[in-house]
């Protein structure tokens, strides 16, 4: 069996991805691929940090961000990194400005090395939704997306609604580009489980509905009906909070801490009837995933990064673009009375599409690649 030194690289801290990262470096040294990770010393923080990592970044916000990237340059510290090492091939997870530098430097340094990067959010064509400046900052990420492109071999796209967003807007690369949905460990599920919510999961910007998911608990509370609600968030959410009202406090748990683990995610949605994904605009949902690993159903916006992977009554329900509290109560309703056929149906979706024991068939190229 031939020894590849590869790298799994994710230099923005992104929490709820590491499971996903891991998995795959995991998966390849399983098959006897010498894997090693170049991570944000953020992932320092969490349980379940691979211990042959080397941590380099630590910015969050743009400025810091870009002062850092700066700082490494000027230093030289991106070229020594694979100094005396011979690298077959690295796998990027998740943007960074850094990824530029790091790609190009790694085609100088090794002939053959492959390059490959897995992008969740390739391209979004409307960022209205998120408000002027995140919506600066998503350009300026796909500005330095189409940059890294000139030295990435492969693209890794977890959906074919992303294949078909980065085909329309980086009609210039001509690398090999390849669909593999996002993979999560299975943590089990226990389908008598006790539920008692309807949650909602991740991080939360302008565009990301939860304005919606209040005003539905405040509605919940103000018509005193028998909906309990959870909210898990690590981001700053204290001017959403402003908004929720006395009685909707009473209804509704919240846990928001700057950093949460998978197991308090995995607590609140295996606690919940179903999640809401009411996002105004998406590429594709983490979320679902895990929530289908939980036997959770979704309740979806129309949108199509939502609705390719939640089908109307089958495995959730979808809602309209424009729905109100009263659109999002009956949808509960209906969760609650078909609930073992959507749980069910939840379920089987994150087994065939989900589910790592799917890694083989989604990345049977890339073996092949590193001739296994």
């Amino acid at each position: 069996m031939t020894q590849n030194l590869a790298y799994v690289i994710s230099i923005k801290f992104a929490p709820g991805s590491m499971k996903e990262f891991i998995l795959i470096g995991e998966k390849l040294r399983s098959k006897g691929i010498n894997i090693k990770y170049l991570l944000s010393e953020e992932y320092g923080l969490l349980n379940n940090k691979p211990d042959n990592a080397l941590l380099i970044t630590k910015s969050q916000n743009l400025r810091d961000i870009l002062l850092e990237t700066a700082r490494l340059l000027i230093s030289d510290n991106i070229d020594k990194l694979f100094h005396g090492q011979h690298v077959a091939f690295v796998l990027f997870y998740n943007n960074h400005i850094l990824n530029l530098f790091i790609a190009r430097n790694l085609k100088k340094q090794f002939k053959n090395v492959r390059t490959l990067h897995y992008y969740h959010d390739p391209y979004k064509p409307d960022k209205r939704s998120y408000g002027i400046f995140k919506g600066l900052y998503i350009s300026f990420v796909e500005f330095i997306v189409r940059l890294t492109l000139k030295y990435i071999d492969h693209v890794i796209l977890g959906s074919e609604f992303s294949y078909e967003l980065f085909k329309s807007h980086y009609k210039q690369y001509r690398g090999q580009i390849h669909i593999a949905p996002l993979l999560i460990p299975d943590q089990g599920y226990d389908k008598n489980h006790h539920r008692e919510f309807f949650s909602i999961a991740g991080a939360y910007n302008n565009a990301t509905g939860h304005d919606d998911f209040i005003n539905l608990v405040n509605y919940a509370a103000e018509k005193q009906l028998n909906y309990k609600f959870a909210l898990i968030s690590s981001s700053n959410i204290s001017e959403l909070l402003k908004k929720l009202s006395n009685a909707g406090q009473k209804i509704i748990r919240i846990i928001n801490n700057k950093l949460i683990n998978d197991f308090e995610i995995n607590e609140v949605i295996r606690n919940s009837y179903a999640v809401f994904r009411l996002d105004k605009e998406v590429t594709q949902s983490g979320v679902i995933p895990v929530s289908y690993m939980n036997a959770t159903p979704i309740i979806a916006r129309d949108i199509p990064g939502l609705t390719q992977h939640v089908r109307h009554g089958h495995e959730g329900y979808i809602v309209p673009c424009d729905c109100t509290a009263p659109d999002l109560i009956n949808a509960m309703s209906q969760v609650i009375d078909n609930y073992p056929h959507l749980s069910m149906n939840a379920r089987h979706s994150y087994d065939t599409i989900w589910s790592e024991h799917n890694f083989d068939r989604y990345y049977n190229w890339l073996l092949s690649m590193l001739k296994y």
